[in-house]
């Protein structure tokens, strides 16, 4: 017996003819009725009165007919819910980021996102190690630098403003740099993944090579700009990441016409086709929410500048 045809049993009692069941289902009625014909018979009795003058069931046909019209209802129900599901984004919604690009940039943009979602549980790990998507169960991950996953769906998102910063305190004990040449005279606070990274500045074409030295070296950034701040030397940051400092003047620019190639950060997605509600509303928002200081700085990337076509 075949479920599909229980089920179109329920549908053309209800429509109570054929001719009306074949109008709702838009199937011709040689096919409703080859197909009755062969739950009959693998039920092995009779369904229908025959010879009555409209469809009529018989006493079996009613209580399979009312047995499968609960069935019915249930997947009308099931389609029902999952349609709800994608119109509204809601569940548990689950976010790789770097640890200091989600507190010093992202944190007020999380927040306001399940503000304005209260059905999506935001989940967000801050694990260093690049997470598998394919794998793993991860809906977004957001990641600096270029992306070398050709595999991955990736959107631009900034290009993050590479400058020099360094404290008041520090200013006042040693005289601010004037050219970059003045940078081997000072201390650096140093990022240790990143050394090695960063060696030529830029303003507008000119150039120049910087040797980056001092006592002061960590492997998290978020303590880079705490040492910074101290006055432990000068750091090097995106400007997202101190701009209310620079606003609040606890840090102040070094050169601020020389700055470090920018650095790119993208949101990545396993795949565009059939994505959830809940991510399309989450890089929707991050993109709707976007803090000023990148529109002010012109670092804003386009809304979807995938890292693979397709």
């Amino acid at each position: 017996m075949k479920i599909d045809d229980l089920l179109l049993l329920a549908q053309i009692h209800k429509a109570g003819s054929l001719s009306e069941a074949s109008r709702q289902l838009d199937l011709p009625k040689a096919t409703l009725s080859r197909r009755l014909t062969a739950l009959e018979t693998s039920v092995g009795a009779r369904l229908f009165v025959p010879g009555a003058s409209r469809m009529t069931l018989t006493e079996l046909g009613e209580q399979l007919a009312e047995r499968a019209a609960r069935h019915d209802d249930d997947i009308a129900e099931t389609r029902h819910w999952l349609a709800s599901r994608e119109a509204t984004p809601q569940g548990r919604l689950r976010v790789s980021v770097p640890a200091e690009f989600a507190m010093l940039v992202l944190a007020d943009s999380f927040a306001r996102f399940v503000r304005r979602y209260p059905k999506v549980e935001l989940e967000i790990d801050t694990t260093p190690r690049r997470v598998d998507l394919f794998n793993e169960p991860y809906d977004v991950a957001v990641r600096m630098g270029p992306v070398d996953e050709p595999d991955l769906v990736a959107r631009q998102y900034m290009l993050l403003e590479r400058g020099l910063y360094a404290s008041p305190v520090y200013l006042q004990a040693r005289p601010a740099p004037q050219t970059p040449a003045d940078l081997a005279e000072h201390d650096f606070v140093m990022l240790s993944q990143a050394k090695g990274m960063y060696k030529t500045l830029q303003n507008g074409k000119q150039t120049a090579d910087v040797q980056m030295r001092g006592p002061l070296e960590a492997n998290s950034i978020g303590l880079v700009l705490s040492l910074t701040r101290a006055g432990g030397g000068i750091g090097s940051f995106p400007f997202g990441m101190v701009a209310s400092d620079v606003e609040a003047g606890t840090l102040v620019p070094v050169l601020p016409e020389w700055r470090y190639e920018p650095l790119p950060v993208h949101l990545l997605t396993a795949s565009r086709r059939l994505m959830p509600a809940k991510t399309r509303a989450f890089i929707d928002h991050l993109f709707e929410t976007v803090p000023q200081w990148a529109h002010a700085k012109g670092v804003l990337a386009p809304h979807a500048a995938p890292a693979r076509k397709g």
